[in-house]
Formats: C-alpha cells, structure tokens, sequence
C-alpha cells in the first residue's frame, strides 16, 4: 500500500482551457501526477514550472519515511517522481522541468536559460548554515507539512540530515551522523532550535546581501524569467517557515510575486 498523500492543484491549462474550468468543474481527466515532498526545493522547482505552464497536477505529498512509493514508481527512493498519461514515471527535477517545458500540449516554453549567477550562488552559501540549522528542527516541528505526519517519518528525516556538532561546529556525514546514538541527534536538534535568537541574528544579517541582486519582482536576473528563477525561489521559499526572518524588501517582494505566478504559496502561516 503506498503511503503517500493526494493534494490536487487545480491550475487552468492552455490546451485544456475550454474543458477546463477552475472551480467550476474537477479537474480533467489525464493530468499529470507528481509525488513529493512539501519541504523540498527539488519538487518546488517542478511545482514552479507546472504553475507557470498552468498545467492541471495531481500533487501527491510522499511520506519522509515511504521507501515503498517512489521504488514502485522509479526503483528507488527518490523524489520528485512526475507521472504522465501512457508514459513511465520519471524522476529527476531538472528532467521533469525539461518534459514540461518542451510539451507543446501545455504551450510555448517559458523559461530563459539559466545564467553564470555566481553573485547569486555567493549569497545564497553565505545564508546557508544559518537558513539549514533554523530550518531543518522546524520541518519536524510543523503539523502541516504532510511529509512529517508520523513520529517515524519525523525521525527518519533526523536520521538522515544532520546538523553541525554544537561544540566543533562540524558536520558529519550522512553514514556517520545516522550512526550516532539516536539521543545525540535528537539532542542536537533541539539544541539548534533553542538556539534560534542567534542563528537568527546570524541569518538577518547576512540577508542584507541580497539587496542589488535581484533584478525584477518578477525575475531575478535581467533577461526575463528563466531557470535562474527556478533555482531561486525554490531556496528561498523556506524561510518564510521562519518566525523572526527580517526579509529584505526587494527579496520579499520577489517572493509573494513568484508564489503567485506558480501557485506555489508561500510558508508564512506557519512559520515557526
């Protein structure tokens, strides 16, 4: 039995508008499946470019702790899987984004090529450990993400991201933080979400950067939309999980404006 959640985004489709009408009428027959996680930027960026075809999908959230689901769908645990009519499931964001974008039932591509961002990619690595260690004991506290409804998914997840070492600021890898005693882990999250008033201050801070980098409320760079915003928005979505974010006007700006044009919404009303 999959152990998986059935969320629909109901968004009107070019090529099936005249069938189609949203709120009105259920959602056609033949959309698209995509299994995922609420949390993760890799199944926001095929979230983001569905949205932004307005492509009808059927979003079905995967348990953290549900092997089974995407080893049926693809051989192995991985997610984002996207499933259409007659065709195998396939995994892998970047694939998917491509399968959306070159399929001419959902109209002409969107999406400008990515360009050499390595301001961008600066910034973003300067927020990272603070963003990661105020982020990641928050998704296992949320009641909402859909993905953590279970003690055992909530643990599984904790099993498998660790956070730096409190005293040596170190961070282990996969295979030897799961190796740890459970209490260990458990205590480290709890440590880093205590300390959130200093990861927070570390992260306000360094989101000061991000003024000068953004080009348009509706791109980030200057050639228009593009896979740059895809890369974007999808890091950056999670800090609205983040009580006490002090958001940059032209960065908060940018990310109510992306939300709405993927439908993808952002985190604010839960924040942590």
């Amino acid at each position: 039995m999959m152990d998986a959640f059935v969320f629909v985004m109901v968004l009107p489709s070019l090529a099936l508008a005249l069938a189609f009408t949203p709120g009105l009428e259920n959602m056609p027959p033949g959309a698209p499946r995509l299994f995922g996680y609420e949390h993760s930027h890799y199944t926001l960026r095929c979230r983001m470019a569905l949205g932004l075809k307005k492509v009808p999908y059927r979003m079905i959230w995967v348990a953290e702790d549900d092997a089974e689901t995407p080893m049926e769908l693809v051989g192995k645990k991985i997610t984002p899987i996207v499933q259409f009519p007659n065709e195998p499931a396939m995994a892998e964001s970047l694939d998917i984004i491509a399968r959306v974008e070159n399929d001419g039932r959902y109209g002409p591509p969107v999406l400008k090529p990515a360009t050499d961002r390595s301001d961008i990619d600066s910034w973003i690595k300067s927020i990272s450990s603070p963003m990661r260690n105020l982020g990641r004991p928050r998704y296992i506290r949320s009641a909402v993400l859909p993905e953590f409804r279970s003690q055992s998914a909530r643990e599984r997840f904790v099993t498998t991201h660790p956070l730096p070492d409190p005293e040596s600021g170190e961070t282990l890898s996969k295979a030897d933080w799961a190796s740890l005693p459970k209490e260990h882990r458990d205590l480290t999250y709890e440590y880093y979400f205590a300390d959130s008033d200093n990861q927070l201050r570390k992260l306000n801070e360094a989101l000061r950067g991000v003024e000068g980098l953004i080009a348009s409320e509706q791109h980030v760079s200057g050639h228009g939309l593009s896979y740059d915003d895809i890369f974007f928005f999808s890091r950056l979505r999670g800090l609205t999980l983040i009580r006490g974010v002090q958001m940059p006007s032209s960065l908060g700006r940018y990310l109510e404006r992306l939300s709405d044009m993927t439908d993808v919404p952002l985190l604010t009303q839960m924040a942590l």
